[in-house]
């Protein structure tokens, strides 16, 4: 039977792998597609949006139920804890019996059209097609929040922070040095020198 779909509402979104699956923190878990959802807690969509949320966990494991401690796939933000609640999505890969590993999300832009592969940066809003995933342990129960379509609404590029961008050009030694000159880069022995250890 095929699984409710639920949309989140439009937010911005951090720390988004939905492009290619990343390693999780428990190295002997497979891979996931993960991504965090902000809400703004003074946002009313935003805060009906999770009490729906709660309806469907007592919807799929009862009011009686114990739920764990991350039951939620949600909480407080660590920097602004009154201002921004923070939404886990994440779906782990799995290799199929045929041997191909499944895919990620669907991602589309604003008008519906496929993705073009570009990493999704810090800041950009999205909305988050996804399942619910309940599952149940020994501490208590809960359920994750699995995307299954990524709505990209406002695009901001991911950017790698180049770390030479701080030095200034300066006189000195620059690769083409070596070559030009005939001279070694200071690590090699001759043979007829006596090795420094």
């Amino acid at each position: 039977m095929a699984k409710d779909i639920f949309r989140s509402p439009l937010a911005e979104v951090r720390w988004a792998h939905l492009i290619t699956p990343r390693h999780q923190l428990d190295k002997s878990k497979p891979k996931a597609w993960t991504a965090d959802l902000l809400l703004p807690n003074n946002d009313e969509k935003a805060q009906s949006f999770l009490l729906a949320m709660e309806d469907q966990f007592i919807a799929l494991h009862g009011s009686r139920k114990r739920r764990a401690e991350k039951g939620f796939p949600w909480k407080a933000d660590k920097e602004k804890p009154n201002e921004l609640t923070v939404l886990r999505f994440k779906i782990p890969q799995f290799q199929r019996r045929d041997g191909s590993l499944s895919e990620g999300p669907r991602i589309v832009d604003a008008r519906k059209q496929p993705w073009d592969g570009a990493a999704i940066g810090n800041g950009s809003k999205v909305i988050v097609a996804f399942d619910i995933y309940d599952w149940d342990g020994e501490n208590g129960c809960g359920m994750t929040f699995q995307p299954r379509a990524v709505q990209v609404v406002e695009f901001v590029p991911y950017e790698q922070v180049d770390p030479t961008d701080g030095f200034d050009e300066l006189d000195g030694y620059t690769t083409g040095s070596a070559a030009e000159t005939g001279s070694s880069t200071g690590w090699a022995v001759d043979d007829d020198d006596e090795a420094p250890f």
